[in-house]
This record gives structure tokens, sequence and C-alpha cells, in this order.
């Protein structure tokens, strides 16, 4: 039985919507494993069976399998009690929501992909009104300890806070995100410091973005140590190797404070364009239409956590950067 942690908040937010779907190759993974508000569903027989099915432990659930939960788990302890990012099963817009379901089969494309609707797919562990899930599926034959399920995750709690889609931000923001449990910190440069560098640099990026962003942690944050629990940095997979290699993370205050402010800003985007609040059309979530007003949000939040953190906004890196919000439309 499934234990939702989540459902006292549910019933406190207005209900979200729920569409029904059906999907053969989701209902052909017939074998399910429950983890928290996780479930992780998988094969071992067909076209879509785990190529990998090693079972170290002997207790009858893949070593891949259990990894994967593990890596959730430890992303969404990082995320919501380290960082204090609030939960997407909380969000307003997934009140419907029982669990995540993360599927493992053999894509066709990348890695790994997040889905920003809650959806019922009507599956065989389900019963028979369904279930009501936020879904991630992942490729069955990615290395156990890969980042990709975290990556994954910090999507949900994207797609909770805002409607905006832009790949800049999506993933330059995910591939930071990553760092929470990979060592050390990832690659940065010089910030952009004309409109022309903005647009080659970040706008037209997607996980090359993330330099940007590692940039703007450093200097908002350069200590940037997450206060992790013991027992959570302790963690470990099933072959005994850790699941979080250090402490170090810059920029999670900031990051918190920028998907908060993302928020009201699609609010007001909804107003103005006569937008259902959570309805919006795919193309309008990805458009580069609302790069200007989000990347003004950047800034301003930018300066907000530069006053708050005691650092320096002198320099001439930042100045000029700062500088772009009066270069934009």
């Amino acid at each position: 039985m499934l234990v939702d942690p989540f459902a006292a908040a549910a019933q406190e937010t207005a209900p979200g919507s729920c569409r029904t779907a059906r999907n053969a190759t989701l209902s052909g993974l017939d074998r399910s494993y429950v983890r928290d508000e996780f479930r992780i569903l998988y094969t071992l027989e067909g076209e879509h069976a785990l190529p990998d099915a090693r079972d170290l432990n002997r207790n009858g659930v893949p070593d891949k399998v259990e990894d994967v939960a593990t890596q959730l788990v430890v992303g969404r302890r990082i995320f919501s009690e380290v960082m204090g990012l609030t939960h997407p099963m909380r969000q307003a817009r997934n009140a419907r929501t029982a669990s995540i379901d993360v599927f493992l089969f053999k894509m066709e494309k990348g890695n790994g992909r997040s889905y920003d609707e809650a959806t019922n797919y009507r599956l065989g562990i389900d019963a028979p009104n369904g279930h009501c899930a936020l879904r991630i599926d992942l490729l069955n034959s990615h290395s156990n300890q890969n980042v990709t399920p975290a990556h994954e995750l910090f999507h949900q709690y994207q797609y909770g806070y805002t409607m905006f889609k832009a790949r800049w931000f999506l993933e330059g923001t995910a591939r930071w995100a990553e760092y929470a449990l990979r060592m050390g910190v990832g690659a940065e440069r010089p910030l952009p410091a004309t409109l022309p560098a903005l647009q080659e640099q970040v706008l037209s990026e997607t996980y090359a973005a993330s330099t940007m962003w590692n940039r703007l942690a450093t200097l908002l944050d350069p200590e940037g140590r997450l206060k992790l629990p013991a027992d959570l940095a302790r963690t470990t997979y099933v072959d005994g190797s850790p699941v979080i290699h250090d402490d170090l993370l810059r920029g999670a205050a900031f990051m918190k404070a920028l998907f908060e402010a993302l928020g009201p800003l699609d609010r007001q985007v909804s107003a103005r364009n006569g937008w259902p609040t959570f309805g919006w059309k795919e193309e309008d979530q990805r458009s580069a239409a609302h790069d200007a007003e989000i990347f003004r949000e950047v800034l301003q939040v930018v300066r907000a956590q530069a006053r708050r953190a005691g650092t320096s906004s002198s320099t001439a890196e930042m100045e000029a950067f700062l500088a772009l919000q009066a270069a934009l439309h």
C-alpha cells in the first residue's frame, strides 16, 4: 500500500487538475517498488526489460531499482529539507497527486524526462479508478549511480513553482542542482556583460546555461556548504558507494529565492494574457517571448541576494551584468 506523506497538505490546497491518459509502454511495466512517495515501475521481460537485474542484497528487488529510489529520496531530502523548497506534491498545481511515478524503460531518446502535468494512467497496480501521479521517465540501461534521477526530480520542483519552461532556466538550473550529489561544483564562466553575450551564452543555450547559474552561485555564496543531517550524508547505494559526495553546493538560498519570485511573475503573465493559472499551452510555457521578463526577475533576485548576503555587487563583472536590466525590453 502506498503511504502518501503529503496527503494532509494536499487537502489544504485548492484541487489541481489530473488528466487521464493511456500508455501501452507504461502499462507493460508490470513490477513496482515503492519508497515513500516514489513508485518505481519496471519489467524484467520483453523489449523494456532491465538490462541489468542484479540483486546484490538478495531482497528480490534489482539494485538498479533500489538505487534509483535511494537517489530520489536523497534528492527530495536535499531539495525540500535542506534547501527548503516546497515539495512538488505540496504545490496547488499538484494537489490531487498521490505519488511521483518513475518509469524505467528503453527510451528512444535521452536519459530521462520529467512531465509537468499530473496524470492518471490507470496502471495495472492501481485501483479501478486509477491514481493521479506526477511522472518521470528514466532510461533503464543507465548506470545505477548516474544523477539523472535527481536532475529529473528537480524539474518537478521547477514545474511546481512556475509555468515558465525556458530551457536556459530549466536545464541550466537542473544541471546546477546535480552538484548537490556530485563532487565539487559545476563549470562557470564570467557573467555576460552585453545583450549579444547574454543571448549567446545563456538564452540560446540549455544545459550549458548552467555556467551562468554556477557563476552567480559562486559570487553570491562562495562558501556554499549544505547543512546535511548525518544520516543523509551517510546514505549509500546497494553496493555501499556514497550517494552524496560532499556538502558543497553554492547558491542554494539564491535558487530558492528565484523559484519563489517566478511563481508570482507567471501569475501576472496569466492575468495579462487571460490564461488559466495552470493551463498554459505548451508553446506559451516555452516561448522566448518571456525571456526578457524572466531575466529581469533574475537580476532583481541577484540584487536582493547580494544585499542580504553582504556580498559586494560593485565588481566590474557584477555591475556590467546587473546593468543589462536597462537594455532589456
